[in-house]
């Protein structure tokens, strides 16, 4: 009997699977090449029958796989992720899964000595103890620990618990895998064999060895960055998302999930618990567990001898002053000492604009609304879209001289070797770890004592844990804070207090330098304090008298084009759709408006967006409205549920 595939491409087609007659025997789960459309497509076959359509049906041309890359738990989460983020079921399979092909090939880790677990606090362990009671059951709960407060040590537990007395595996995720390296020694040195790691720094050979050794049950615990929600893990029994607050666990193409709410669902499709570990808690999040929907667990204190740093602001209003005298004199200290300094500069390149002295204006990028950078080595950069040219060429066509303004990472790097010679400073950017591996190796040597000063970007805020740091110095605290974004506060809150977290995390005396020309911003005196509650408590009216989440869910519909009139005449005819459906007393509709980044890389952009209370809703009439829209090739439209980014 002829048996026949439904096969799902990682296309944006409306249709779920299409029909190929496979060869008997062949598996579901495994990826084949097949003709869609006179186009050779690599699919994925979701499953198998005997039914004979009734037109032609055009046999595979090759099966990729010996065996199934897929299980029946990811299918069913992406019929989910389908539904959740109207994506077509193709791009939701294929999300799930290492590119590339597979070789044999495998470097494996460095080995790491065993050892064994401390022993947990009194918080820690109640903390522990109240997650523990509910394994077994599809349960959240909110680890709230200042920065520093062991919340670690707690994961380990857990995870020790569920590896010792169940046949469950576990998932950790992390916003950064080199900046996470603590953690993962602690793991490789507590659970050796254990560990796959799942992240994009690795070779694809070393990724998909990582990836089976999940979906065959050889290893228990996946750890990784954001995709690694969709690890195969056999009989998964908990989820971990440290720093849940991190951006970075929200997927930017389509389909644009959000990690967190990804966790959530796998843990109530396998009765797991979810533990989302933060000193900064999303508002959303920590809403959630003050109003008793999720359990929320607190680590107020930090154990052992260390205590959190001293915090102090200096204004510094005199900006041709790199560092301001304070700081400087803090850093001088602390190199004297043998002790170790990180300095946030959350701007990169060398000096972030250029000023024409005859058209009194920063020089844009001719593809965005946005300012060109100067880097090092005479190219000027944009940053939203990666834009380059030389300086000397962009002068030549001005005809002038332009004049630099502005310090980035690159221009503070220099100024430290300058002020501080024979000192070991290392730079973390996105220029400067183009390369993965670069990121691992500083982060090992600053834990190792082999750096004095590490500067860099809201990188180096993340997970940091190296003992001999004992200053952080923050300059241009403000940046960030003048964003068209209700959440641009909560990003800058969050980034300081975690950033000052870095230091004194040992027996060593920690003390955070701020330098701002904004000294009395409340943002600023908050992080300040360190008191998140404060900030929330003062965040929150202003949400629900705007109708901002938590008191709303979010949709953002936008359209792009290099052709600007149809970007403008898509967002136009689809906010005519939608307008049919007010007024909805649970929502309100804002736009269409241009972005406040109105043109990135030369495409020009339009939004709305909808707040409410019933997004499922919503849901319902894009899927039914929208979705299907016979749209020109030439503009993109973007439905993006929960959004993080509104610029």
């Amino acid at each position: 009997m002829i048996q026949f595939a439904e096969v799902a491409f990682d296309l944006p087609l409306l249709e779920d699977t299409f029909t190929y007659e496979v060869p008997a025997g062949t598996p579901v789960g495994v990826r084949v090449e097949a003709k869609l459309r006179g186009r050779k497509e690599e699919g994925i076959i979701l499953s198998l029958h005997h039914n004979e359509p009734s037109y032609q049906v055009l046999p595979i041309d090759k099966i990729v796989d010996k065996t199934p890359i897929i299980n029946q738990e990811q299918i069913q989460l992406a019929y989910w992720l389908k539904e959740q983020y109207l994506a077509s079921l193709g791009e939701c399979i294929h999300k799930m899964i290492p590119t590339g092909r597979r070789h044999s090939k495998v470097v494996l880790n460095e080995e790491v000595s065993e050892t064994k677990l401390l022993k947990l606090n009194e918080e820690q362990e109640k903390a522990y103890q109240n997650i523990k009671s509910d394994f077994g059951k599809d349960a959240v709960h909110l680890l709230f620990g200042i920065t520093g407060s062991g919340k670690t040590e707690v994961y380990l537990h857990l995870i020790q618990e569920l590896l010792q007395k169940t046949d469950k595996g576990i998932l950790l995720l992390v916003p950064e895998i080199g900046l996470t390296y603590h953690i993962i020694r602690k793991l490789e040195a507590v659970f050796p064999g254990q560990i796959a790691l799942l992240h994009s720094a690795l070779k694809v050979s070393e990724r998909f060895k990582a990836y089976t050794d999940l979906l065959h049950g050889r290893k228990r615990i996946a750890v990784g960055t954001r995709s690694a929600v969709f690890a195969p893990i056999q009989n998964l029994g908990l989820v971990i998302i440290d720093e849940e607050h991190d951006g970075s666990f929200k997927e930017h193409s389509t389909p644009r999930y959000h990690a967190r709410q990804v966790a959530l669902q796998r843990c109530r499709q396998n009765k797991a618990v979810l533990v989302l570990g933060s000193a900064t808690p999303s508002l959303e999040v920590y809403h959630l567990a003050k109003t008793g929907k999720i359990g929320l667990q607190v680590l107020s204190k930090r154990p052992g001898v260390a205590k959190p740093p001293k915090v102090r602001i200096e204004e510094n209003k005199k900006e041709a002053r790199l560092i301001g005298s304070e700081l400087t004199f803090a850093i001088k200290q602390r190199l004297d000492r043998k002790e170790q300094v990180i300095l946030l500069l959350n701007r990169r390149g060398y000096s972030p604009l250029l000023y024409s002295e005859t058209q009194k204006a920063y020089i844009p990028c001719p593809n965005c609304t946005s300012h060109l950078c100067y880097h090092k080595k005479g190219s000027v950069i944009c940053h939203l879209c990666g834009f380059t040219d030389s300086l000397q060429r962009l002068e030549t066509r001005l005809g002038e001289k332009l004049v630099m303004m502005g310090t980035g990472t690159q221009k503070l790097e220099e100024f430290l070797l300058e002020s501080f010679p024979g000192t070991k400073v290392e730079r973390l950017d996105q220029d400067s770890i183009q390369d993965k591996t670069v990121l691992t190796d500083v982060i090992g040597r600053l834990v190792g004592g082999e750096i004095d000063i590490l500067t860099g970007t809201q990188m180096i805020s993340k997970g940091l844990d190296a003992g001999r740091v004992t200053l952080v110095g923050v300059l241009n605290a403000g940046i960030g804070l003048g964003l068209p974004d209700f959440r641009a506060g909560e990003r800058v809150f969050s980034l300081l207090t975690q950033v000052a977290g870095r230091a004194g995390r040992s027996d060593l005396e920690g003390e955070v330098l701020i330098e701002t020309n904004a000294a009395d911003h409340p943002i600023i005196r908050m992080a300040l304090n360190q008191d998140y509650i404060q900030f929330y408590e003062s965040e929150l009216p202003t949400r629900q008298e705007l109708f901002y989440p938590p008191f709303s869910r979010l949709v953002r519909i936008l359209s792009r084009s290099k052709d600007e009139e149809l970007s403008l005449k898509t967002i136009e005819e689809v906010h005519r759709i939608l307008k049919k459906y007010l007024p909805e007393p649970n929502s309100i509709l804002l736009g269409p408006a241009p972005c406040p980044f109105y043109k990135i890389d030369a495409n020009f952009r339009n939004h709305i967006l909808i707040k409410t209370t019933v997004q499922n809703k919503w849901r319902e009439i894009l899927k039914k409205e929208i979705r299907p829209l016979k749209l020109s090739k030439n503009v993109y439209l973007e439905l993006d549920f929960d959004p993080l980014d509104l610029v």
